[in-house]
């Protein structure tokens, strides 16, 4: 399958400045999912390093703005796909709306990437993250090959309705996440931030330091990506409507 590896670069979660899970909830349970990565702070630091590197190379500052969408590349793929077995013919299938937004202006030190997916019932969230693993893991031979979790060992869920909404986070094994070992002292300097979208008015949320927007229907966390990836359960929260 051709380059199916872009639609998820997992590593750069790792380089980016802030990562953001934005979601937009319709009264029917449908809605959109957005993972996106700010790396703004990477961009500049890559732009130091060219500039003191001992062998300079004359070029216009880079700029693109860009818009992948999948179902184009499952079109591109088609006579990969159909050799692939049944569960992994139906997993692409339902990522078919999923898109990918890649941003970059080396003159204004912006570098973003945002991966949006079209869900239809809330459940389509559960295990998100695995889901885009697995977009990751297609190489192009349509061999699978290794994914990188920030959560292993966890479970995360939502549940919605009129009454109310809970992010569920739940310990299903023991899993050392090596990568908090390797990377403390970066991961440390990265926020986390969960902003979601609601078509009701909220009426209280168990996380203490939430924030209510001004429309009384969105909400707002931040917390540090390294905090959260020792402790995944610090985002486990209901909201509750009027």
């Amino acid at each position: 399958m051709k380059k199916l590896i872009i639609l998820i670069l997992p590593l750069l979660i790792l380089t980016s400045c802030q990562v953001s899970e934005e979601i937009y909830f319709n009264k029917d349970g449908s809605g959109i999912y957005n993972l996106k990565m700010d790396m703004n702070g990477m961009a500049k630091m890559m732009k130091g390093l060219a500039e003191n590197d001992s062998i300079q190379y004359k070029r216009a500052p880079e700029k693109s703005d860009t818009i992948i969408l999948f179902a184009d590349i499952l079109k591109m793929n088609n006579d990969s796909i159909v050799k692939l077995p049944k569960e992994d013919r139906e997993f692409l299938e339902s990522m078919k709306d999923a898109k990918m937004h890649i941003h970059l202006d080396e003159a204004k030190d912006e570098m973003f990437l945002n991966y949006e997916i079209p869900f239809k019932k809330i459940e389509d969230l559960t295990n998100i993250e695995k889901k885009f693993n697995k977009l990751n893991s297609y190489n192009n031979k349509g061999v699978k090959g290794m994914g990188n979790e920030m959560f292993p060992g966890y479970q995360i869920s939502y549940k919605f309705n009129k009454r109310g909404f809970h992010r569920v986070v739940k310990k299903i094994k023991d899993v050392e996440n090596k990568q908090v070992l390797q990377d403390t002292k970066m991961l440390n300097m990265i926020q986390y931030e969960i902003i979601y979208h609601f078509p009701y008015k909220i009426d209280n949320v168990s996380y203490k330091d939430a924030l209510i927007g001004a429309d009384g229907k969105s909400l707002h966390i931040k917390v540090p990506l390294d905090s959260l990836i020792k402790n995944p359960k610090m985002l486990d929260f209901e909201v509750k409507f009027r």
